[in-house]
């Protein structure tokens, strides 16, 4: 076993079973100690990420954080996995995995030479073994190949591009999250072998031809894995998600599957979507693209006339979707009727939008909370450069088909434990008991009532989102309570969703752009549908791999979500680069010591510093306000103009200052504001 120690952290555990450590010598692991019939980690020895600071660093444990003093920190850097000692002054003993091995640098020139200046903060100097080839300007990709407590040491892996080339920022971010971008030739060449033989599969598979199937995506995706339809007959809901049968054309064991798996997931940046499967598959052969002959996974349900699934079934299909509609056409059919121009399509749509709506109830009265979170759309060149920055909506028509795949998850989900068969659930956990009280007690000082005795029910919870979400500080309330949450992650073994009130939860419908819901299909196709040639071997061979396919999934989408919020920042300063001096609308949304976070009308979010503004204030915890000597306060959820002071492109942050309407505009750049940061556009 490479690292005997990681697998303490992986598992989150102080004792392994000597069954699962085979064949180690305890004597190369001077931290563990024996009794029979487990590993143990050393009492006073404790293990965690470093959470590294300037002058100290914590390491992060469950229960209560541990304190380490700048001199016992050692060669540890931010993020490292660390074995610590604790005492009365706790200190790193090992590190066991870094968190640092790539960096990406650009070359930068002094009279002294070429120098290689990192993207991210180093606490030490950087040492690279050669620059030959390499010029001024030049972005490069750089492994970490030893650190010490002096120096970074590392060499050029690639040369991404120059700072000259139009959207190398965005490229950079994609760089430094290791994020593959192109498939190779072999992959690539791989998709000829792919045949499939429509005449054999249509024997084989329920025809839908001749239903009334569509699909609903938004006016520019190109990877349309969801079709729906619905009909009412003899009092009952007949409704019909269906499917891309995409696992019919990635088999396991393939370049293609293993290059899918690798990824994990598509990634949405914001001017571009690096997709999980080549576009012949993606954008072609398995989106459900209208008018064409596709293969799919129907899940075909039966609900009574109060939304409740009352029978199903999971069958292979092939289909022709008869329309692609778009989210603005059927939001404005169903607020505006505005007409499509197709009597039974129209029809569809008023009794599926009918259908949404009582299952949204059935969710509510279950206790799904609705969260209202910021998602910003830009609308960008084709050199990457944004013209337009909006935030998104949600309305009937998504509403529509999230409660249309939500209901087709849970029925999937439901189907696979009765059925007592390996899958790879979609889970939730409840709250942070103590994380959800801070945030509470923070709504209750902005003057809502909140419910403290029946901490971490999701009811007070939904009646708390529901009441605030058309007052000014619905935002802010919302964004509270989620980073209280536990992150969704997936699972091979089943628990409840806590955010959704759902018992029972899997992903199944997007399988173009997520692997979970792949793996599904796999399950179902070798379990469900019967295809299996050696089902004890097959069901031996996913029970042993799916704990390990839910980590590295669950691993990827964070990374993934993380990625685009980097891309998202950073689309957002570009587009505020050459606006610096203008006046906007904002709301503060957060309050810190060092000052407030503001967002803008179109939802980019910035920071107001305390050095900037024209007093001397102090932070009163209690009333969330920050109180000036001369009388004037700022409150959270307080409506303000602001100034914007300062884009810095390199740290992905903006600055602005609070405006007086009431007095003349100050020339802040000359009374005492300097950008902290280097790279200011």
């Amino acid at each position: 076993m490479e690292n005997v120690y990681l697998e303490f952290y992986n598992h989150q555990t102080r004792k392994i079973h000597q069954d699962d450590l085979k064949g180690i010598e305890l004597e190369k692991y001077p931290y563990l100690v024996f009794d029979a019939p487990y590993y143990s980690l050393k009492p006073d020895i404790l293990i965690g990420r470093l959470d590294h600071k300037k002058t100290f660093g914590f390491l992060r444990q469950e229960l209560e954080d541990i304190y380490i003093d700048q001199r016992y920190l050692g060669d540890a850097m931010h993020d490292d996995i660390v074995l610590v000692k604790e005492g009365v002054e706790p200190k790193v003993v090992l590190v066991v995995k870094r968190a640092l091995t790539v960096l990406v640098a650009t070359l930068k020139k002094t009279p002294k030479g070429l120098f290689f200046e990192p993207d991210t903060y180093l606490d030490r100097r950087l040492e690279v073994d050669s620059k030959e080839g390499l010029v001024q300007g030049h972005v490069v990709m750089l492994e970490v190949e030893s650190i010490d407590e002096y120096g970074v040491y590392a060499h050029v892996q690639q040369i991404i591009g120059h700072t000259n080339d139009p959207d190398i920022n965005t490229l950079k971010i994609v760089h430094a999250y290791e994020w593959p971008q192109k498939f190779t030739d072999q992959v690539i060449d791989s998709l000829k072998h792919i045949h499939i033989d429509m005449e054999v599969e249509k024997k084989e598979r329920l025809d839908l031809t001749k239903e009334l199937i569509v699909t609903i995506d938004g006016k520019d995706a190109k990877d349309l894995d969801d079709a729906i339809s619905l009909t009412v007959k003899d009092g009952f809901y007949h409704l019909g998600v269906h499917i891309a049968d995409v696992s019919h054309y990635v088999q396991e064991g393939t370049l293609i599957d293993d290059e899918a798996y690798r990824r994990s997931t598509s990634s949405y940046l914001a001017d571009r979507v690096i997709p999980m499967l080549p576009h012949l598959l993606s954008n072609d052969l398995c989106s459900l693209n209208p008018n064409e002959l596709k293969l799919t996974l129907s899940c075909n349900m039966i609900l009574d006339m109060d939304a409740k699934v009352v029978s199903h079934e999971i069958k292979k299909s092939y289909l022709i979707s008869k329309k692609r509609l778009t989210y603005d056409e059927v939001n404005h059919y169903l607020k505006n009727n505005q007409t499509l121009h197709n009597h039974d399509v129209e029809q569809m749509l008023t009794t599926m939008n009918e259908l949404s709506q009582k299952l949204k109830k059935i969710r509510a009265l279950r206790g799904e909370i609705e969260f209202e979170s910021s998602e910003l759309g830009f609308i960008v060149d084709d050199q990457g450069r944004v013209l337009d920055v909006y935030e998104r909506k949600t309305d009937d028509a998504e509403e529509l088909i999230e409660s249309f795949m939500l209901i087709a998850n849970e029925t999937v989900a439901f189907h696979m434990h009765e059925a007592k068969l390996p899958s790879i659930y979609r889970i939730h956990e409840n709250p942070d008991v103590t994380k959800l009280k801070t945030a509470l007690q923070t709504v209750a000082k902005l003057g809502f009532p909140v419910n403290l005795k029946q901490i971490g029910s999701p009811k007070p919870l939904q009646i708390l989102t529901k009441n605030t979400s058309d007052t000014p500080y619905g935002y802010i309330v919302h964004m509270l309570l989620l980073r209280a949450m536990q992150k969704a992650k997936y699972s091979n073994e089943l628990a409840p969703h806590y955010g959704l009130g759902a018992t029972y939860y899997a992903h199944f419908t997007s399988p173009i752009r997520r692997y979970p819901d792949l793996i599904l299909h796999r399950l179902i196709h070798r379990f469900v549908l019967g295809e299996s040639k050696n089902r004890r071997t097959d069901l031996q061979h996913f029970e042993s791999i799916m704990n390990e396919v839910a980590t590295h999934t669950s691993d990827q989408e964070r990374k993934a979500v993380q990625m685009e919020r980097d891309v998202q920042k950073l689309k957002s300063c570009e587009y505020m680069s050459d606006k610096i001096g203008n006046f906007f609308k904002s709301t503060i949304t957060q309050m810190m010591p060092s000052g407030m976070f503001v967002k803008l009308a179109s939802g980019i979010e910035g920071f107001v510093p305390l050095r900037v503004l024209d007093d001397y204030y102090m932070y009163d915890e209690a009333n969330l306000t920050f109180m000036g000597r001369r009388g004037k306060k700022y409150r959270l959820g307080d409506q303000v103009k602001v100034e914007l002071l300062d884009v810095d492109l390199a740290t992905k942050k903006m600055d602005f200052v609070i405006v007086d309407k009431n007095k003349p505009k100050k020339d802040y750049k000359h009374e005492g504001y300097k950008p902290k940061q280097k790279g200011k556009a």
